[in-house]
């Protein structure tokens, strides 16, 4: 079997320890090579081989840092686990795999800022014929406040143009607490609400080369501060089936996942990310196994087949790890170390 050396950036994030994991658990050969900025992050003891980085700000060390860990480790595939790297490797996706061979998982710079501002994001898919929540700027739109409040009706939402998770979202159910929160404000979107009547669904699409969609799930989730802390699988087919056709015309490359409510029975996509997401772990336990179907399909040429998405639930709950402290202190010090994860032999 032909053994795969993978770099997972930013590892001790949700996403980094989700990607690790469901790739401990594959049946390929694979030596995992981990890298964040702390030693106090999990995924450094979860990897076969762990290295501290600087942080991705200092452009020019992370770089040649990371080009020195690339070349020391002969490594193929990149994952970017972390939200505040994928600038980085988004603008240095290009010079990184034809200096090293390696392939980088991440989007090009102009989807990155499609997605990452929702009202970019809002006119992309009303642009192709996609349903999409009304939408309006502030302050830019202002003027327009009246109209739209009298056609969309209250409650509506209120959220930045920028931003992940619950941070910044408020729902508003008059012009009072609207325009107490406006105050001051900039970079602000006004948005229709969607109905929770029906929940709301995660769906997970893996796309290759030329935005080929690899695979798709949807999962109903249920949230904790903007996290979703369980989720249930079963057959959301229309909904998997609609977010593959945005895919298609999106063109995302690896990872990306579409947040959506129904209204009138339809699927309303309101926000897309085009990365690994907090859901990876839980696609990966139903079957859906990202990171490992990146692998295949790019670095193996494999053809892919979907696996039945069984009818359960996913609950998240977070566990504890020890960690020997001379790991860390010996990480600190020298700046990498080889560790052996103990429930998987280094192929």
């Amino acid at each position: 079997m032909t053994k795969i050396n993978v770099l997972i950036s930013g590892s001790g994030s949700l996403y980094g320890v989700a990607i690790l994991q469901a790739l401990l658990k594959s049946e390929l050969a694979l030596t995992l090579v981990a890298c964040d900025m702390s030693p106090r992050t999990l995924g450094l003891y979860l990897a076969h081989q762990a290295y501290l980085v600087p942080p991705v700000h200092q452009q020019e060390q992370y770089l040649k840092e990371l080009l020195t860990i690339i070349e020391k480790e002969s490594i193929q595939a990149i994952f970017v686990a972390s939200s505040k790297e994928l600038d980085f490797y988004s603008q240095h996706k290009a010079a990184i795999e034809k200096k090293t061979g390696a392939k980088v998982f991440t989007n090009d710079p102009e989807t990155l800022k499609l997605c990452s501002d929702k009202w970019l994001t809002v006119n992309f898919l009303q642009d192709h014929g996609f349903h999409y929540p009304r939408t309006l700027r502030y302050p830019e739109d202002q003027e327009q406040i009246d109209t739209f409040v009298k056609e969309v009706k209250f409650p509506l939402i209120i959220k930045p143009r920028r931003g992940a998770g619950s941070e910044g979202l408020h729902t508003v159910n008059n012009y009072k607490s609207l325009y107490s929160l406006l105050e001051g404000q900039k970079d602000i979107i006004l948005q229709q609400y969607l109905p929770d009547d029906y929940g709301e669904f995660t769906t997970g699409i893996c796309a290759g080369a030329n935005g080929e969609v690899l695979s798709g799930v949807t999962l109903k989730r249920f949230l904790q501060d903007g996290m979703t802390i369980a989720a249930d699988a079963e057959d959301f087919t229309e909904i998997t089936d609609y977010c593959k056709q945005v895919a298609q015309v999106l063109k995302p490359y690896g990872p990306c996942n579409f947040q959506s409510r129904l209204l009138e029975g339809k699927p309303y996509i309101f926000e897309i990310n085009p990365r690994f997401s907090s859901s990876t772990g839980m696609r990966a336990l139903v079957g859906i196994n990202e990171a490992e179907i990146l692998l295949r399909a790019e670095i193996l040429g494999e053809k892919i087949y979907q696996n039945k998405i069984p009818k359960c639930s996913v609950i998240r709950q977070y566990t504890d790890y020890l960690v020997p402290t001379e790991k860390i202190i010996l990480l600190e010090k020298e700046k990498q170390l080889g560790i052996t994860e103990t429930t998987k032999e280094k192929p």
